[in-house]
């Protein structure tokens, strides 16, 4: 694999070290005063938003290149995270859900796409697998970092730490300079 792509997935690293399980989103809201039976509401309402998000993700993947969608997917995840960290009535829950699920809209597919642009045809299997391993190495330790800060310093400072993360791998994506073109649209 290229370099490019090794210093891709480390960058999803640093950005999964900061997004915790989304069982503490739903923690947060139910402490905002969302009632616990409303937040499966909370939730289909998030997917919702993801799915009517996800399409126009792809197509201004398409358009504009992959990195200037995930990165903009990251800060919307970020600015969610600040949300949480200083929200203080139910209805910036609803908001903040909303809001999140334009991140996973324009980020979820994207990252994937471009793992596809990153990988020659015959190592397709193999970067998708080091891309869901980079994801999955780095989910445990994320979600033990969050509840540990929660924990002893309060949910601000978890949901703070967990948008630096965001806003440091955006950073970091921002600078990496992709030797190979990314894939930019149709041209007929």
């Amino acid at each position: 694999m290229s370099t490019e792509f090794r210093k891709y997935l480390l960058i999803i690293l640093m950005f999964t070290l900061g997004n915790s399980s989304d069982a503490f989103l739903l923690l947060r809201a139910q402490h905002l005063g969302v009632p616990i039976a409303l937040l499966p509401t909370i939730w289909v309402v998030l997917h919702i938003v993801k799915m009517g998000f996800s399409v126009p993700g792809g197509i201004i993947s398409d358009r504009i290149g992959r990195k200037k969608v995930i990165v903009a997917g990251w800060i919307v995840y970020a600015l969610v995270y600040a949300g949480f960290a200083f929200a203080d009535s139910h209805w910036h829950a609803w908001a903040l859900f909303t809001i999140y699920g334009i991140y996973f809209g324009l980020t979820e597919g994207v990252e994937k796409a471009l793992v596809a642009d990153f990988a020659p045809a015959h190592l397709r299997g193999s970067a998708f697998g080091l891309y869901n391993l980079v994801i999955g190495v780095g989910a445990l330790p994320a979600s033990l970092l969050f509840g540990l800060v929660w924990q002893r310093f309060g949910a601000a400072a978890a949901f703070g730490i967990g948008a630096g993360f965001a806003v440091l791998a955006s950073v970091m994506l921002s600078l990496l300079i992709l030797k190979k073109p990314e894939v930019t649209g149709y041209h007929p």
